[in-house]
C-alpha cells in the first residue's frame, strides 16, 4: 500500500495530498507541475516527504516576497518574521540565500534607505547610524559601504548643519553641542559642519 496519493485540485487551495495514516496537506499548481504530477499518482514516503519539503520553500519564498515587496528587509528581519509564520530555519536559510543571490535581498541597499530615511528625518552621526544598522542585523561589510558613500565630508556638513538647525532655537547656542554629540556626532564631524556653516554665512 502507498504512503500517500494525490488527489484532484480544489479551487483556491491546490491539490491535496492525501496520507494514508496522517494528516494531508495542498501542493499549489505551480508545484503540482514543477514536479511532474498527476492526479491519482501513489507516493512512497521518501517522495511525500520530498514533496511536502519542496511546498514548504516554495511557500517560504513566496512569503519572503511579500515582505520584500512592502520594503527592504535585512536577513534577520525576515527570519524574525518567517519563524513567526511557522517556517523553520532549514527552509528560511536557503530561501534568503536564493533572494540574495537574485538581488532581491540586500542588506547594503537596506542600509542605504535606511541612512537616506534618517538623515532626512532627524540627521544623526556616523557612529549612532552604523549601530542602528547592527541593531537591525546588516552585515559589518554592507553597512561600511554604506556609511562610506553616504558619509562624505559634503553629506557630513549638510547633516550637521540640519540637526544645529533643528534644535538651535530649542536649546540656545550653549546647548548645540551636547545635543549633536547625542545624535552621535563626532568632534570632527561637529567641527567639519559648523565651520562649513560658518563659511557658508
Amino acid at each position: 500500500m502507498a504512503f500517500a496519493r494525490i488527489e484532484g485540485e480544489i479551487p483556491g487551495q491546490g491539490y491535496q495530498v492525501l496520507v494514508h495514516e496522517g494528516f494531508p496537506f495542498f501542493i499549489t499548481a505551480d508545484v503540482f507541475r514543477a514536479q511532474h504530477l498527476s492526479v491519482g499518482q501513489e507516493l512512497t514516503e521518501e517522495q511525500c516527504s520530498e514533496l511536502k519539503a519542496f511546498q514548504q520553500k516554495r511557500n517560504c519564498y513566496s512569503q519572503a516576497m511579500v515582505y520584500l515587496a512592502r520594503r527592504e528587509h535585512t536577513a534577520l528581519e525576515l527570519t524574525q518574521k518567517l519563524v513567526q509564520k511557522g517556517y523553520e530555519l532549514q527552509i528560511i536559510k536557503p530561501t534568503l540565500e536564493q533572494l540574495a543571490e537574485e538581488n532581491l535581498l540586500s542588506e547594503y541597499r537596506y542600509a542605504l534607505l535606511t541612512i537616506e530615511h534618517r538623515q532626512k528625518k532627524s540627521p544623526e552621526g556616523r557612529v549612532l547610524m552604523a549601530q542602528r544598522l547592527a541593531a537591525k542585523g546588516v552585515t559589518r561589510e554592507d553597512a561600511q559601504r554604506a556609511l562610506d558613500e553616504l558619509y562624505d565630508e559634503e553629506s557630513i556638513v549638510e547633516y550637521v548643519q540640519k540637526a544645529y538647525l533643528q534644535v538651535v532655537k530649542k536649546v540656545g547656542e550653549d546647548k548645540v553641542r551636547y545635543y549633536l554629540q547625542k545624535k552621535g556626532f563626532s568632534s570632527y564631524e561637529i567641527r567639519l559642519g559648523l565651520e562649513g556653516f560658518e563659511k557658508s554665512e
